[in-house]
This record gives C-alpha cells, structure tokens and sequence, in this order.
C-alpha cells in the first residue's frame, strides 16, 4: 500500500481546485439561464476560497514557492499587453493571443504581484 505525504495531498487539491473553478467559470460564461449563472457564481466563489485556503497552507508550509517579479519584468508585461490592446483595438486578432497571455500562456512565466 502506498502512502501520500501532506505536500502531495495539498498539490492534488490545489490542482483539483484550479480545474473546478475554470469549469465553474465557463459555465457561468456559457450559462443562458439567470437563476442558473447566479448558483454557479455562488459555488464558483466556494471553490475560490477552498483554493485559497489550500494555496496559504502550502505557501506557509514553503510547499508553493512564487517567483517575484522585477520591475522590469514587471513594465514587459505591461507593455506587451498594452500593444495586444491596441492591436485589438484595430480590429486585429490580438484578442486570441491576449486571452492566452493572460491565462498564464504565451512564454510569460506567472508571477504573484
């Protein structure tokens, strides 16, 4: 039988925990019915605090390290978003490349700021 040590439980409930709030948040965007999105938006928040919770725990226990960002890294980014904003802005296909640079894509490592 095999044993799982605290680091490992906590990671696969925080994994566990990102995908269930993206599934949450794409039913809320793709949901029709009113009533229906608000109950989503109620257990999407749930899940966000469960999420959390998880993330301070394994941050306390030095389990989840963060990279801190430079200012430099830091005005990059701002500049990179501010050209895909513009490029959206004239009607190009900025749109996609700035919806996967937010979500954490694009070649631009994640940073807690």
């Amino acid at each position: 039988m095999q044993f799982f040590d605290d680091k490992t439980i906590c990671s696969d409930c925080l994994a566990s925990e990102k995908l269930l709030t993206s599934s949450y948040n794409m039913a809320i965007t793709e949901c029709a019915n009113d009533q229906l999105r608000r109950d989503f938006m109620t257990v999407y928040q749930d899940e966000q605090n469960c999420l959390k919770a998880i993330w301070d725990v394994m941050h306390s226990r030095g389990w989840y390290q963060l990279n801190m960002a430079s200012q430099q890294e830091i005005a990059q980014l701002l500049q990179r978003l501010q050209q895909e904003q513009m490029q959206l802005q004239q009607g190009g296909m900025a749109g996609v490349q700035m919806g996967t640079a937010l979500q954490g894509g694009g070649g631009i490592p994640q940073y807690r700021v």
